[in-house]
């Protein structure tokens, strides 16, 4: 069961304190939960493929399940995290602010594409309390959006009516790209980032 990486596109997040093997143990998880699924996947083939014996995973991680929510507090971390950062950098206009918070949405889905099948597909794979944890990241990173909206309709540039269906709105259409767009797609990225923003602007007119 080898590990397909494709090139062009980045596994984990930058700044990670992770020691060498538990960003490797990381790396393979998240390529096989992400090609696989996580039900499909047992801890001898994480094992397998690291070269090791099971026993060894557990010197990282108490249990698969730990695994996945350890991989899924990051990657919703680091989205958040993208978020933020764009929103900073963006200025006080809500037309730059939005377009700025689309792009990096979209961004991290494009580069990141086995974390974001990872928390898109696998969280109903999370104990109760893990998923509320993991919730509690994600919707802070929506109201993001939807704050940027607010901000922009009462200020008079934005004219949607519901800014919470908006934002889920504009959030879902960056999930799906991990499912079909490759380096050597019909589109590039800077094309998608693009029409991305474009189409998140018109949802606001």
């Amino acid at each position: 069961m080898a590990v397909e990486v494709v090139d062009d596109v980045g596994l984990l997040p930058p700044g990670l304190d992770l020691s060498p093997a538990k960003r490797r143990l990381y790396e393979v998880a998240l390529e096989l939960f992400g090609q696989i699924g996580y039900h499909g996947v047992s801890i001898r083939d994480i094992a397998t493929e690291l070269g090791q014996q099971p026993s060894a995973i557990y010197f990282h991680v108490p249990s698969k399940q730990d695994l996945l929510y350890e991989l899924a507090c990051i990657g919703h971390r680091s989205h958040f995290e993208s978020l933020r950062d764009a929103l900073i950098d963006a200025g006080s206009d809500p037309h730059d602010q939005l377009r700025e918070v689309v792009r990096a949405h979209v961004r991290v889905h494009l580069e990141y594409p086995s974390m974001a099948r990872l928390t898109n597909r696998e969280m109903r794979a999370l104990t109760d309390e893990q998923r509320a944890s993991v919730l509690a990241i994600r919707q802070q990173a929506e109201q993001q959006f939807i704050d940027v909206i607010e901000r922009g309709v009462r200020m008079g540039a934005f004219h949607t009516t519901d800014a919470y269906l908006t934002a889920k709105a504009i959030g879902a259409m960056g999930i799906r790209l991990p499912e079909w767009w490759t380096p050597d797609a019909p589109r590039s990225r800077d094309d998608i980032l693009e029409q991305y923003a474009d189409y998140a602007r018109k949802l606001v007119s």
